[in-house]
């Protein structure tokens, strides 16, 4: 297997004119060669290996199967166990904090505790925010990324070609900012705490993402800003063509 390559392409000087190879190449759709190098706007740090992460599944058998017809699985995360319990437990404190912030607010101490209806909230609020009952995976390919929902062993699978995303967009919702993606079929949206999971799904669904960039897709002021596009050539590589185009 090539070594990776640690940094993104050269920014190029204002006086140059960007061609296809100034991107990081795509990789093959069977084989994943060349893997692309870290994509920016990684907001988690380095973190720790996946085969060290106590909270992450890395049972093969729970390893996903790609979307059909689409090329192998490069990189995969899902909940361990442990993870869930984790995530439930945060969810649970999360909700007992807020109950406790409102009855504090209102001058009653922690009277709140008393009335069932509060317990119904914390409840609720935690199986919104945890999905005790749920697991979620994501999973990447050379030219694919994929959530898969399973559910009381019921799965449901949402996927799109990250080299032919024809929008891109960023809001900012809840504590952290979301990424939705459309290509020629389909959209999907998750939080760039999702998508960063796995260092490596992220470096995948970037160059997907510089890829479409170059190629036209519409992209907003704020994805712009967020997926630090200006610092890559993708941008000039899509007016270029444009102005190539109108000539």
């Amino acid at each position: 297997m090539s070594e990776r390559p640690e940094h993104m392409t050269p920014k190029p000087s204002l006086g140059d004119e960007p061609g296809p190879e100034s991107l990081p190449p795509r990789p093959d759709s069977q084989l994943g060669e060349p893997f692309p190098p870290h994509g920016l706007s990684y907001f988690r740090g380095e973190g720790r290996a996946p085969e060290n992460d106590p909270n992450r599944e890395t049972r093969l058998s729970r390893k996903p199967e790609p979307p059909p017809g689409l090329g192998p699985v490069l990189a995969w995360h899902r909940e361990s166990p442990r993870g869930k319990a984790v995530l439930v437990l945060t969810g649970v404190g999360l909700m007992l904090a807020i109950v406790a912030g409102i009855s504090l607010f209102s001058g009653d101490g922690l009277a709140a505790f008393g009335y069932w209806q509060m317990w119904v909230f914390v409840v609720i609020g935690t199986i919104l925010t945890a999905g005790p009952f749920s697991y979620l995976t994501y999973a990447a390919g050379a030219d694919w990324f994929m959530v898969e929902r399973a559910r009381w062993g019921v799965k449901k699978r949402l996927w799109v070609d990250l080299y032919e995303l024809k929008k891109i967009d960023v809001s900012y919702g809840g504590t952290t900012f979301h990424l939705f993606l459309y290509d020629k079929d389909l959209g999907l949206s998750r939080s760039f705490e999702e998508l960063q999971r796995d260092r490596r799904i992220w470096d995948l669904v970037y160059n997907g993402i510089l890829h479409s960039v170059a190629n036209g897709a519409q992209v907003s002021v704020q994805a712009i800003g967020i997926l630090k596009l200006n610092e890559t050539p993708a941008l000039r590589l899509r007016d270029t063509a444009r102005s190539s185009g109108d000539d």
